[in-house]
């Protein structure tokens, strides 16, 4: 058999293989920009997801303690120490009874600051119930903010899951503004909430007749994104 030339045989040179290795570099980057970009996207909206559902949730729950109430009162309630305003609607019995006596009392909603049980950031609703007109021992801070998914949080890296924001100096903009003072006086385009507060706000008001309103406002965040949420309170029973 005839043996091959010199010339015949061919190999890989080191240019070429320094561009086929630059190539193949370039195309694992595109890839892994490719798949960041898409991993940060989805955080953004899984993000965004759960701040909404969250925020709803809450808000409504409040709502629909208002719905119920029979007097609503400001800044009377929160636990000692606490630092945010504070928010209570007494929840009496109706003629005919609707309600289970379980349900029957006052529930005061405030932002948590780390003492009296309640976790910094946390969205207060505390419950004491009152049977046949005495008031029992006020329940613990129930957070309408604790039903974050784990798995939204890890993925976002947020490990204290959905907390209210806290106002600094300058005033965040997504902080709503208080429209009234802690005594209940309209303040003229609105009041700051302090630095280090977390970000709940209220006013109070009344309807012709004497019947009080009020107004919540509160941001949240989970670290990555922020979401103000507001809504009007009125007793109807």
């Amino acid at each position: 058999m005839p043996r091959p030339r010199a010339g015949d045989q061919q190999g890989v040179s080191l240019v070429e293989l320094m561009v086929a290795v630059f190539g193949g570099g370039v195309l694992l980057l595109g890839l892994f920009s490719l798949y960041r970009a898409t991993a940060v996207a989805f955080d953004e909206s899984s993000s965004q997801a759960a701040l909404q559902r969250l925020g709803t949730l809450a808000l409504q729950t409040i709502t629909r303690q208002a719905r119920r109430a029979s007097d609503i009162a400001f800044n009377t309630c929160a636990p000692a120490g606490t630092t945010s305003r504070s928010l209570q609607l007494t929840v009496s019995d109706t003629s005919p009874p609707s309600l289970p006596p379980g349900q029957l009392g006052t529930y005061c909603y405030y932002a948590g600051n780390g003492a009296n049980g309640a976790p910094a950031g946390a969205l207060c609703q505390r419950f004491t119930p009152v049977v046949n007109g005495v008031a029992g021992a006020p329940g613990a801070c129930w957070n309408l903010l604790g039903a974050s998914q784990p798995g939204l949080v890890r993925r976002t890296g947020q490990a204290a899951g959905v907390v209210l924001v806290q106002q600094t100096s300058p005033p965040k903009p997504i902080c709503p503004l208080n429209l009234s003072d802690a005594a209940g006086n309209p303040v003229a385009g609105g009041q700051a909430i302090a630095s280090g507060v977390h970000c709940l706000a209220l006013a109070e008001g009344s309807v012709p007749g004497g019947q009080p309103t009020g107004d919540v406002a509160f941001a949240i965040t989970d670290g990555l994104n922020s979401m103000t949420f507001t809504a009007s309170l009125m007793p109807q029973n």
